[in-house]
């Protein structure tokens, strides 16, 4: 037959591939256009649809190669009535649904653990959309290259937290030798004669109050950057990268 199960699940995996690559363009153009991302509600209809789109793709694959077998003498033997029907079962298993049910749970276990931290520690770490979209994004990339977007997200996260940190750390030291020299010009601006140098000595410290208070509330001053905006890059380039993850990177040794 012209068709072979490989052929299929090629053909299935490029449009699946196609169709989550338009998926996160279409998600990116419109936080670019419209300043934001879709709301929750959105995002829950595009996990679901995700799903349906992976089951989909799976029991697809199940049942044409169920429907394969059975065009061909030799493979008819592999069928009910001449093999049990838990060899089809098993077979369609291990090579068709474990491991778009690995990716599901995987993705439901990670969006858990998000909202579980958001909600102990009142939002410090994520924001609201953050679990969908890393749910989103490892439903796109699929087991096991969703261990590398994750990966790639926490590495980018880390390296620009900490480059915001330098450029934030210089930036407060400038800050504050501004307000040093301010206080500096002002005591010299003012002439401690005998008649005012209680007044002098007033305003400097106002002055000095003031700076000080300004410089040690920005040091102290809370910052965090968030992962916001590396999931959905992340998601879209682990995906037009899998042929070259999957073939120089060891973690195709845990391909299912």
């Amino acid at each position: 037959m012209f068709f072979t199960i490989p052929t299929l699940s090629i053909y299935l995996s490029f449009c699946r591939d196609f169709f989550d690559f338009i998926f996160i363009i279409s998600v990116l153009s419109f936080w670019f256009l419209k300043k934001k991302l879709p709301s929750i509600k959105s995002f829950k209809r595009i996990l679901n649809i995700f799903i349906v789109v992976i089951l989909f793709q799976a029991f697809s694959e199940t049942f044409l190669n169920w429907w394969l077998w059975s065009q061909q003498r030799i493979t008819q033997q592999l069928l009910p009535p001449n093999s049990p029907i838990s060899y089809v079962l098993k077979y369609s298993w291990q090579h068709y649904l474990f491991e778009p049910t690995v990716t599901i749970l995987f993705a439901f276990i990670v969006f858990k653990i998000i909202a579980s931290l958001n909600k102990k520690f009142n939002n410090v770490f994520f924001y609201d959309e953050e679990p969908y979209l890393a749910s989103f994004g490892i439903l796109v990339t699929g087991w096991p290259n969703c261990l590398i977007y994750l990966s790639s997200v926490l590495v980018l996260g880390i390296l620009f937290h900490f480059l915001f940190l330098c450029f934030n750390f210089n930036k407060r030291r400038r800050r504050g030798d501004v307000v040093e020299k301010t206080v500096a010009q002002a005591e010299r601006a003012w002439s401690p004669t005998i008649g005012r140098r209680s007044e002098a000595e007033l305003e400097r410290s106002d002055l000095a109050g003031v700076g000080h208070s300004v410089f040690s509330k920005q040091l102290s001053e809370p910052f965090r950057l968030s992962l916001l905006y590396f999931w959905l890059p992340c998601a879209l380039l682990v995906l037009l990268l899998s042929g070259i993850i999957s073939k120089y990177i060891t973690i195709n040794q845990l391909v299912i």
